[in-house]
C-alpha cells in the first residue's frame, strides 16, 4: 500500500459522500492531508531545520538581494523555505529590510 492509499484509507475518503456538514470536515481533512503528502514526497534526505535556516537567513536575503543565485549557492535554505510557511515570511521580512537598505 502506497502512503497515498493509507492515508485515504485513514480519513474514510473513499466513503461514499454525503451532503451533510461532517462531509465539509472531510473536505477539509483531504485537503490538509494532501498538504502533508506533498510536503512528504518533497522530503528530502538531509534538510535544514528553522532554527538552522533563521541562522543564515540574513546571508541568504543579502545574496538575493545582490542578484546571486540563492538556489545554487544556498539550496537547503532554498529548499526549507519553500517548504515552510513560517521560515518563509520570516525571509520576506528580512528581504524588504535588506532591499530598503541598499
Amino acid at each position: 500500500m502506497k502512503i497515498k492509499q493509507i492515508f485515504q484509507w485513514l480519513l474514510g475518503s473513499n466513503k461514499k459522500k454525503s451532503s451533510s456538514p461532517q462531509n465539509g470536515m472531510q473536505a477539509d481533512k483531504s485537503e490538509m492531508m494532501q498538504k502533508v503528502l506533498t510536503m512528504l514526497s518533497n522530503t528530502q534526505d538531509v534538510e535544514m531545520t528553522c532554527d538552522e535556516v533563521f541562522a543564515v537567513l540574513d546571508q541568504f536575503a543579502e545574496l538575493a538581494a545582490r542578484g546571486e543565485d540563492v538556489s545554487r549557492l544556498m539550496p537547503l535554505v532554498q529548499h526549507h523555505l519553500d517548504m515552510c510557511p513560517d521560515c518563509q515570511e520570516e525571509y520576506k521580512v528580512l528581504q524588504r529590510i535588506v532591499l530598503n537598505a541598499v
